[in-house]
């Protein structure tokens, strides 16, 4: 069974998280035939910029991605630090790199993050160190800053959009495609105003309503559908795209 025989949904992420996010979705829902419902176009590819040994001298470290922790040194001085991550898998790379005093929260978004490092740093004078990319959907360190914490930024990656724009625009005017997913709201502007024409009935489907408001400040002539997760994990969009009817075999 697949969710579209004709029209597979685009996943737009680096191909290692297109693969978990199709690995963890067949584990999910084993009935659908994940080879023909998704396909692989990313926008992006991940360079790490560099790894930012000397300035982690801070106790609480903050990472709202894997790449972020890749970026990390491994030393023990460093992941005896405590370390918050935005969400589960997240947490996991920490772990895997060494880090034992991980804290997420439980619906993985950064709104819920710096709900979650306010109740556990209790002075709110502490110095946090945020690992981030070039590149953010929400600013975490002014949300944080209401809180009274300083926040230090340092950048240890960037998203490189990859020459895959023919493809995809192929893609589109074929018609071969029903849909794409966005995690982001900078994928999801990008994508909009680099593709302004898309198939009748084309699914955007969004992890949250920010990033809804991306595809909506294009303004997108055509007739498209927007979808949004009820909140904003991978495990509710993954949920969201399943139960769509329009692209639910009949």
């Amino acid at each position: 069974m697949t969710l579209s025989f004709k029209k597979p949904i685009i996943l737009t992420r680096v191909n290692a998280d297109n693969k978990e996010f199709v690995q963890t979705f067949s584990e999910l829902y084993p009935n659908i035939d994940v080879n023909q419902s998704f396909r692989f176009l990313s926008f992006f590819e991940i360079v790490l910029e560099r790894k930012p040994k000397e300035k982690l001298h801070l106790d609480y470290l903050i990472c709202t991605s894997r790449y972020a922790i890749q970026a990390i040194p491994s030393s023990e001085n460093v992941v005896n630090k405590y370390m918050f991550c935005v969400g589960k898998s997240t947490a996991l790379a920490a772990m895997e790199r060494g880090f034992d005093k991980v804290f997420y929260p439980e619906v993985g978004n950064a709104s819920n993050l710096a709900k979650l490092i306010s109740l556990k740093v209790g002075d709110k004078n502490s110095n946090l160190h945020y690992l981030r990319g070039k590149e953010v959907s929400y600013d975490l360190k002014l949300e944080l800053e209401k809180f009274g914490y300083k926040v230090h930024e340092t950048i240890v990656y960037r998203q490189k959009k990859l020459k895959l724009a023919g493809k995809i625009r192929n893609s589109l005017t074929k018609e071969d495609v029903g849909g794409v997913i966005f995690f982001s709201a900078n994928v999801a502007k990008n994508f909009c105003h680099y593709f302004k024409k898309f198939p009748e009935d084309f699914l955007f489907f969004c992890i949250s309503d920010r990033v809804a408001q991306e595809v909506l400040k294009t303004q997108v002539q055509d007739d498209y559908k927007i979808r949004v997760a009820s909140e904003p994990t991978t495990r509710e969009i993954m949920k969201l795209v399943y139960h769509e009817e329009v692209v639910r075999q009949h």
